[in-house]
């Protein structure tokens, strides 16, 4: 089972695609736990690339109830026990949607999937 995690101001460390570590600002609501909550904002932090811009300064975290993910939906998670997130991260200024999922894995730890951009028939979180 997953622990609901409420930001209010709540800092992580992710890492740029050089290694160097980068504070992080969380807010928001996440079914994560610390561990899948960095590791999740690590993946999020690889697309900083694509924005020029080495990291997200601030991610506000929302989650979607997965009664509101479509059966029939592509980007609906393998598992019955799967989360759904809407994650917007401010890279250098300008705020990026993310469709995150995240499941438990039978051996341990949890699969990732981390969307961008955001599927266009895909809930929004509430924020």
């Amino acid at each position: 089972m997953h622990k609901l995690i409420i930001g209010a101001l709540a800092a992580a460390v992710a890492t740029t695609a050089l290694g160097a570590p980068v504070g992080v600002r969380v807010t928001g609501a996440s079914q994560a736990d610390g561990e899948l909550l960095k590791d999740i904002l690590q993946n999020v932090t690889m697309f900083g690339d694509a924005f020029n811009c080495p990291a997200p300064s601030v991610v506000e975290m929302s989650i979607i109830p997965a009664s509101r993910i479509p059966a029939s939906a592509d980007y609906r998670a393998s598992s019955e026990h799967a989360a759904y997130e809407e994650w917007d991260a401010n890279f250098c200024g300008k705020t990026e949607p993310f469709f995150i999922s995240f499941w438990p894995d039978p051996k341990g730890g949890s699969f990732i999937n981390v969307i961008y951009p955001y599927p266009d028939a895909a809930p929004r979180g509430k924020h």
